[in-house]
């Protein structure tokens, strides 16, 4: 009934909104609009999204949320709170500065006791929508770090790289985020989700998703093997454009590997994509989103790259691999992507479906790397070193992408109990920290310049 009246309050809204002709458009427009931190017409595509947009789409709705308070509306923003809290939803209204003129109104205290009455589980955020909102001019949760600026060569650095070969040898440790007490676990995979300021922990065995608070600190199960149907979880990754949640699990034996897609807002499973007869046994190792929102997932076991085109539900062989036990992929573009194993890297190409090693100039060691991601050009890895620690760099490659033509070290000397339990979102590369086994663990950062 509420939100009935607020819909109605709102046809008396701007023009400004009038000329998008889905809801995705309008919502997309809605995200460009805050990201220029105009704030009235946030509002107004977000109401027309709404409009046109999937009856209690919650994804749409915490957008809207967002977009009522930081546009001088806080007790619409109330109102669509309590909406969002009778669906089971909790958002990061309680710690995040967009929603500082929700704080302050009188009904916040009635909405907060009615959030801590609801179940640990039931934490989520505002991403549940394609692109779901970053409107204080934030990067999408997992978004490429292309969009991000990286900052300006230095002399010292240009100099070194036309020799082919740059190192940086005394660089510290990335700096600590928050530090997370959990029982033991082994982690399988870090996922970022910038709109909702939380990070998402993939745990192998206990087969589990586990969330927890960039601010509050607040840690709640997300999914599990009852709920979600996992096997033992080998990597997880966000769609920045889509905000959905894409998680690779394997179990039995012989092994059997699947796909799951989670609404990202509340874990709810959507679906589960499974290779097609004729294709097991399949060991999914990692899993990547393209820049078009199609997601390619690495085979270790049968040496594969498979796609998921966006809006399908059939995965498709893309390229066979020359390339013993893979460990990682990174997608550069929705055509060609890079694949690494502890020994080298290779260039897949899924037009031609074929792969080639990528070189390496003289004094360049491209042996144990255990994970990658694309970055303007270069891929960020983290790379196993002396004595069980690892380092992270940025390897630099030409124009066509097929030589590594500089290696900088971001960070190094750094413990990992899996060195896949990394994210690289906006621009940063957040990892997780400590022995395997350890009481507790740390995420971490560095900036990727």
């Amino acid at each position: 009934m509420l939100l009935a009246v607020v819909l109605v309050a709102a046809a008396a809204a701007g023009t400004a909104a009038q000329d998008c002709a889905t809801w995705s458009e309008c919502r997309d427009r809605a995200l460009d609009a805050a990201a220029r931190q105009s704030y009235e017409e946030f509002h107004d595509f977000c109401w027309r999204a709404m409009q046109k947009g999937p009856r209690n789409d919650t994804g749409l709705m915490a957008l809207l949320a967002r977009a009522q308070s930081l546009s001088g509306r806080p007790h619409d923003a109330l109102v669509m709170l309590e909406r969002l809290s009778d669906l089971g939803v909790v958002t990061d209204a309680a710690e995040s500065d967009d929603f500082r003129r929700v704080r302050a109104l009188p009904g916040w205290a009635d909405l907060t006791a009615r959030i801590a009455g609801m179940p640990a589980g039931a934490s989520g955020g505002p991403a549940e929508g394609p692109r779901a909102g970053t409107p204080a001019g934030r990067p999408a949760a997992g978004a490429s770090s292309d969009d991000a600026r990286s900052a300006p060569p230095t002399a010292t650095e240009k100099t070194a790289g036309a020799a082919g070969v740059l190192e940086e040898t005394s660089v510290a440790a990335g700096s600590e985020v928050l530090r997370i007490p959990l029982l033991p676990f082994t982690p399988s995979g870090l996922a970022h989700d910038a709109v909702s300021n939380r990070f998402i922990i993939g745990s192998r065995l206990d087969r589990k998703l586990t969330v927890v608070g960039e601010q509050s600190r607040r840690i709640a199960n997300l999914a599990g093997p009852e709920s979600a149907g996992f096997g033992e979880i080998a990597a997880l990754s966000i769609d920045a454009r889509e905000g959905d949640l894409w998680v690779v699990s394997t179990s039995g034996e012989p092994p059997s590997s699947r796909l799951h897609k989670l609404q990202l807002i509340s874990g709810r499973l959507l679906y589960t994509v499974e290779p097609a007869s004729g294709f097991e046994p399949a060991g999914f190792a990692d899993v990547a989103v393209t820049p078009g929102s199609t997601v390619v997932v690495l085979d270790r076991i049968g040496r594969r790259v498979f796609r998921l085109a966006p809006d399908s539900r059939e995965l498709q062989l893309a390229a066979s691999l020359d390339l013993a036990e893979p460990a990682s992929i990174a997608p550069a573009s929705d055509a060609v992507a890079y694949v690494t194993n502890d020994r080298s890297v290779a260039r897949v190409d899924f037009t031609s479906g074929s792969s080639r090693a990528v070189r390496a100039a003289p004094g360049i060691d491209l042996s144990g790397v255990a994970w990658i991601r694309w970055s303007r050009g270069a891929l960020i890895a983290i790379q196993a070193t002396d004595a069980g620690r690892y380092r992270i760099v940025r390897l630099t490659l030409d124009r066509g992408g097929r030589s590594v033509t500089a290696l900088r070290v971001l960070a190094q000397d750094l413990a990992m109990s899996n060195p896949a339990a990394a994210v690289l979102s906006a621009g940063v590369l957040y990892y997780l920290t400590g022995a395997e086994g350890d009481a507790d663990a740390a995420i971490s950062r560095v900036a990727i310049r």
